[in-house]
């Protein structure tokens, strides 16, 4: 009796640290951070209606994070991508490049933004119906709708929406997220489109910070926490610490619900380990 009291004595910590780590791994997808509501749009809404909407998805979903809207600045203006201000005066005035319509202009930009890129700005744009924007085609419309106003007169409905380019996906992309094996971090990265605003590249900038050990572990002890808590934080709550010269709103702030927690550990321990961006 006493060994096994002994025995019992012993294991007792054992069970309640793996306790801990099983109600962690089971808490870790049940977070309650929430990606862009989808909005509801009638099929049928004309393109006025669409532009209304338009508007309010472009400023919802992170858009003019990169782009800015600024009148008589031209093309260029001070975001990261092309001034939106006066897009549709500007195609029509004789802009070239890209497709040859505006309308086949701007859903090559929402669907394969980088099969044409506006001199002196980088591929950096993801494609709109990925993270972070998620846009599904009724969302598609409302944007190509609001747009056109920009310097002109929406005329898409959802029906007359062109079918995006061969090579783009028609809806927002999931399904590699439920094969994005842990035991290889790099496709994980891909298949969450991580490194669409994240560099693997040492000093390259993208849209967010890159994943350099060294900038994460100076970030780290900025907020006096360990390398691996603030990469594990900064993965499900984007919003807890905010570099200043980068985009607030960009980063989603869904991957506590669509990580799982070995997915989860296996970033954080990749991101955490990478020594000089190799």
């Amino acid at each position: 009796m006493r060994a096994l009291s002994t025995y019992g004595a012993a294991t007792l910590p054992s069970l309640l640290v793996l306790g801990f780590f099983v109600w962690f791994a089971n808490w870790i997808p049940q977070t309650r951070w929430e990606p862009p509501k989808v909005r509801q749009i009638d099929a049928g809404a004309s393109p006025a209606e669409l532009a209304v909407l338009g508007q309010a998805i472009v400023r919802e979903r992170g858009c003019l994070s990169c782009h800015t809207i600024e009148p008589g600045t031209g093309i260029k203006g001070q975001g990261r991508g092309p001034n939106l201000a006066g897009l549709a005066e500007r195609r029509a005035n004789g802009v070239t490049g890209g497709a040859a319509t505006l309308l086949e202009y701007l859903v090559q930009s929402l669907y394969t933004p980088g099969a044409f890129l506006v001199e002196g700005f980088s591929n950096i744009m993801p494609a709109s119906v990925k993270a972070p924007a998620k846009l599904n085609r009724e969302e598609v419309a409302a944007v190509v709708a609001y747009l056109e106003t920009l310097g002109g007169t929406p005329t898409v409905t959802v029906a007359t929406l062109p079918a995006p380019p061969d090579s783009a996906p028609a809806s927002p992309s999931t399904g590699g997220e439920a094969v994005a094996a842990p035991d290889d971090p790099e496709a994980m990265l891909e298949a969450f489109d991580c490194l669409g605003c994240h560099s693997l590249k040492p000093g390259e900038v993208l849209v967010g910070p890159p994943f350099e050990a060294a900038l994460l572990r100076a970030a780290a002890e900025a907020q006096d926490v360990s390398l691996a808590a603030y990469v594990m934080q900064s993965i499900v709550d984007p919003r807890a610490v905010e570099a200043e010269e980068f985009p607030a709103e960009t980063m989603p702030d869904d991957y506590g619900t669509r990580l799982t927690a070995a997915q989860l550990f296996a970033i954080t321990e990749y991101l955490s380990a990478r020594e000089g961006g190799q």
